[in-house]
Formats: structure tokens, C-alpha cells, sequence
């Protein structure tokens, strides 16, 4: 055995310190998802709300919160990808999900205020409140884990 060989004793040293080291790297792995998460449902839910009004006021005007919408979606996404350094085993099928659900909100949201139930203030508030549970519960889940 050469003189660079640890003891059973440093080797279990060795190890306990990469086990930290791999918990502490992985601790803030899932921050700019959770973070892009809840911003899109923020978002997304004063999206609903605006898209409401603006039906009531001037429904040609729909184009300007989803502008601004996309100007802040990209911003989000940007962010998170910037600061986005690992991801946590597991992480593909659990973003998959979470922006699927919010893609299908999103979608109902959309349609059902400016075409299905336009200027219904319990859609916009029901929407709102979908939207918030669905991104709530996809950065949860990923905070969990």
C-alpha cells in the first residue's frame, strides 16, 4: 500500500464530507424553477384579471396584456435559465408535468375570457385561482423533493 492511500477512518471522513458537499450542491438545485414557477403563476393569474377588464373596456385592446405577458414570461425564463446551475434527480418528468398543467390552464384561461365567457367576473376569478394552484403546487412539489 503507497503513502497516499487513506485509513478506513479517513476514507469514511472522505466520504461523509462529499456526501455534504453533494447535499448542499443539490439544496439549492431547484431555486430558479421554483422561483420562475411562482412568478408565472403571479403572472399568469394578472393575466386572467386583465384580460377581464380589458374585454369590459375595449376588446380590441386584448393584444396589450398579453404583450406584456410575453415581455415578463420571457424575463422569468431568461432568469431561470441564467441561474439555473444542476437540476435534481428526477427533475425532467416533474417539469414536464407542472408545465403542462400550467399550458392547459393557461389555454382555458385565455379562451374562456375572451371567447367563451367573456366579461364573467367568476371565470376571471376562477382562472386566477386555477392558475395559482396549479404553478403552487408544481414549485411545492419541486421544493419537496
Amino acid at each position: 500500500m503507497d503513502d497516499t492511500s487513506p485509513n478506513p477512518q479517513q476514507a469514511r471522513d472522505l466520504l461523509d464530507q462529499a456526501d455534504r458537499l453533494g447535499a448542499a450542491s443539490r439544496a439549492g438545485a431547484g431555486w430558479p424553477q421554483i422561483s420562475l414557477l411562482l412568478g408565472l403563476g403571479g403572472l399568469s393569474s394578472m393575466l386572467a384579471v386583465s384580460l377581464y377588464l380589458v374585454v369590459l373596456i375595449e376588446p380590441s385592446l386584448v393584444w396589450v396584456p398579453m404583450a406584456v405577458f410575453g415581455v415578463w414570461l420571457a424575463i422569468l425564463t431568461a432568469t431561470a435559465l441564467t441561474f439555473t446551475r444542476a437540476t435534481k434527480v428526477g427533475f425532467g418528468g416533474r417539469w414536464r408535468t407542472a408545465m403542462m398543467a400550467w399550458t392547459f390552464a393557461w389555454l382555458f384561461t385565455v379562451l374562456g375570457t375572451t371567447v367563451w365567457w367573456r366579461g364573467e367576473l367568476w371565470f376571471a376569478l376562477v382562472a386566477a385561482g386555477l392558475l395559482t394552484v396549479v404553478t403552487t403546487l408544481g414549485a411545492w412539489r419541486e421544493a419537496r423533493r
